[in-house]
C-alpha cells in the first residue's frame, strides 16, 4: 500500500515540476520547406502578432504585410526567443526594439487600393538567416487602428504567444527532484528498520 503511495506521491512530483519548467523551445515549430504562407489577423492599436519560423542557413525570407483600411503596421524579425512584449502599456513601442531585432521595417509605403478605392498601407521585409534556427517576426499595428492585416511570406510560420507566467530553470527543477527523491529514499529506509 505504501509503494503505491510513495510511487504516486513520486509521480504527481513529476508531473508537477514538468508542468512548471520552462523549455527554451516553442511546443510546436514549423517547417522553412513549406512556401507561400498566407495570414490575416485583426489587431487593436497598440497591440502585436508573434510568429515563429524556422529558418536554415542562409534562406531568404520575404514578408508582405498589408492593411486592410488605413492601419499602419511596422514588422520586426528577432533571432531570439522573445520573453515579453515590445508593446508598452500606453501603446507605444519600446525603444529598445530596434536593438533587440536582427531586421526590421518601420517605413510603409502607400499603395492605391481598388475594392477600398484609397490608398492603403503596405510593408515589405526581405531577411537573409545568417545561421540555422528558430526566428520571431513580431507585427505591430501603430496607427489607425483596429484593422485588419493580411500577411504573406515565403516560408510557413506559426503563430507565437509570449507565456505570460514564467517557468523554472532546469536548475530549480532538478534541484527540486533531487531532494524529493532523497527524501522519499530516507524515508523508505527509515520504515524498513
Amino acid at each position: 500500500m505504501r509503494r503505491k503511495f510513495q510511487g504516486k506521491l513520486l509521480f504527481l512530483l513529476l508531473v508537477f515540476g514538468l508542468a512548471f519548467m520552462n523549455f527554451n523551445v516553442p511546443i510546436k515549430s514549423v517547417s522553412a520547406e513549406d512556401n507561400n504562407f498566407v495570414d490575416q489577423y485583426q489587431l487593436q492599436q497598440g497591440t502585436s502578432r508573434l510568429y515563429v519560423v524556422n529558418l536554415t542557413s542562409n534562406a531568404n525570407l520575404f514578408i508582405n504585410c498589408s492593411a486592410y483600411y488605413k492601419g499602419v503596421f511596422y514588422v520586426y524579425i528577432f533571432d531570439e526567443r522573445p520573453l515579453e512584449g515590445h508593446v508598452l502599456r500606453d501603446g507605444s513601442i519600446d525603444a529598445s526594439i530596434t536593438e533587440s531585432a536582427a531586421a526590421y521595417n518601420e517605413t510603409p509605403s502607400l499603395v492605391f487600393s481598388e475594392e477600398l478605392n484609397d490608398t492603403v498601407s503596405f510593408i515589405t521585409l526581405n531577411f537573409t538567416a545568417p545561421v540555422y534556427q528558430l526566428y520571431y517576426v513580431e507585427i505591430i499595428l501603430i496607427e489607425n487602428g483596429p484593422d485588419t492585416f493580411r500577411l504573406e511570406s515565403s516560408y510557413a510560420m506559426q503563430a507565437y504567444y509570449v507565456p505570460f507566467i514564467p517557468g523554472y530553470n532546469i536548475e530549480v527543477f532538478a534541484s527540486c527532484a533531487i531532494s524529493a527523491t532523497f527524501l522519499i529514499f530516507l524515508k523508505i529506509r527509515k520504515q524498513r528498520k
